[in-house]
């Protein structure tokens, strides 16, 4: 009997050995609070108490330097807070009041910052100008700038080493794109060329602080460059002859001026009529011969045309005339740019054929056909024109 309770007693003793391996072991609450941590930690990459101890001497650095009249590398630094507390997972009361206290602190220096067109950019009245399109990225050309100060009582100080972003807003084109400003608060854009002249563009320069790949853009300090191209306001002269005979309402001015309406010229006319010999001077190019005319101020170019019957004759076959007449023409339209007498463009298209019962007829047949020719010329070339009316870009 006794043999059989020890028996019972160590089957007993086994079970409850076998049920305690079994069983779930408890959790302490301390073991998953630091690995949720380790966890975060790990997430983020940054560790909380290293990324506040940084947060407290970048924003004590940064007073200091703004203090000390460094703004711009006071404002780094005062970025930097910020990038820090970006980096984290999650913050904490201490993250938060850093932060805030650097934002608060850059709010402060938005309001006093001011951003101003460079004197070139000026009129005599203070008031910005805009830059022509076709000189942007020339030699001729207005580069944006701008300077950069601060605000404080009765007076303003020079903002050095601060960081400019130029960009495109409208339009498109090479420029240099991040700028410090030197000594004297000034930051120049180089635009190395547009993209398309003929349009406006417009290049914005703001303030931007990229700091640990954390950017922080200073809202309302913008200013705009707007380049413009030059207005196409222009006069159309036409004479259409035929030995002494001279057109009063020549037929190939409807066909030059139709296509040039793709160039966006906006015309006057002027009866070519009027200049008498004068005509081919100032189809030649000749300033004086230009200036005789009296051209309103915003008259930029000239387009001449001249549709010139130099050939007429009637047809004779075997020593017997007949009632046919044979003509020949040229025409030839050039773009002159008043300013100087350069010519932009000049095509033309030569010996056009026509024929009639009689001179009228045939000299009046070949000014169609040389008009018909003439406006196919044109809407071949407006490339080419356009190309030269943009400087040749």
């Amino acid at each position: 009997m006794k043999r059989f309770y020890q028996n019972i007693t160590i089957l007993i003793l086994l079970i409850w050995i076998l049920a305690c391996a079994g069983a779930p072991q408890p959790v302490q609450e301390h073991d998953v609070t630091e690995q949720s941590k380790v966890g975060s930690e790990i997430s983020s990459g940054v560790d909380p108490g290293d990324a506040i101890q940084r947060m407290g001497e970048f924003l004590e650095n940064g007073q200091q330097k703004i203090d000390q009249g460094a703004i711009s590398e006071g404002i780094s630094q005062l970025v930097a807070v910020l990038a820090e507390k970006s980096k984290l997972s999650s913050t904490s009361p201490e993250v938060e009041e850093f932060a805030f206290r650097a934002e608060t602190e850059l709010a402060k220096l938005g309001a006093a910052l001011e951003i101003e067109a460079g004197t070139e950019w000026l009129d005599d009245d203070k008031n910005q100008i805009s830059a022509s399109s076709l000189d942007g990225g020339t030699d001729k050309g207005l580069n944006p700038s701008v300077m950069l100060t601060l605000n404080f009582g009765g007076g303003k100080a020079l903002v050095s080493g601060a960081p400019i972003f130029f960009e495109f807003t409208k339009g498109t084109g090479l420029l240099t794109r991040f700028v410090n400003t030197n000594d004297y608060g000034q930051a120049t854009c180089t635009i190395a060329g547009l993209e398309n002249n003929n349009q406006e563009n417009i290049i914005r320069a703001s303030l931007i602080y990229r700091v640990k790949g954390y950017s922080y853009t200073f809202k309302g300090l913008e200013k705009d460059f707007v380049y413009l191209p030059p207005a196409r306001k222009a006069t159309i002269l036409v004479m259409e002859k035929a030995e002494n005979y001279i057109a009063a309402d020549p037929v190939i001015l409807d066909a030059v001026f139709n296509q040039m309406k793709e160039v966006a010229f906006d015309f006057s006319h002027y009866n070519g009529v009027l200049l008498g010999d004068d005509f081919m001077k100032v189809f030649g190019g000749e300033v004086q011969a230009i200036k005789k005319m009296g051209l309103e101020k915003a008259v930029s170019y000239l387009v001449m045309v001249l549709n010139d019957g130099y050939y007429v004759k009637q047809v004779e076959m075997g020593g017997k005339k007949y009632n046919i007449f044979k003509s020949q023409t040229t025409a030839t339209t050039r773009i002159i740019r008043v300013s100087d007498g350069t010519i932009l463009y000049s095509g033309t298209v030569q010996g056009v054929g026509g024929q009639g019962g009689d001179t009228q007829k045939a000299v009046l047949d070949g000014f169609r056909r040389a008009a018909d020719s003439m406006a196919a010329k044109i809407e071949k070339d407006l490339k080419e024109i356009m190309k030269a009316l943009n400087g040749g870009d």
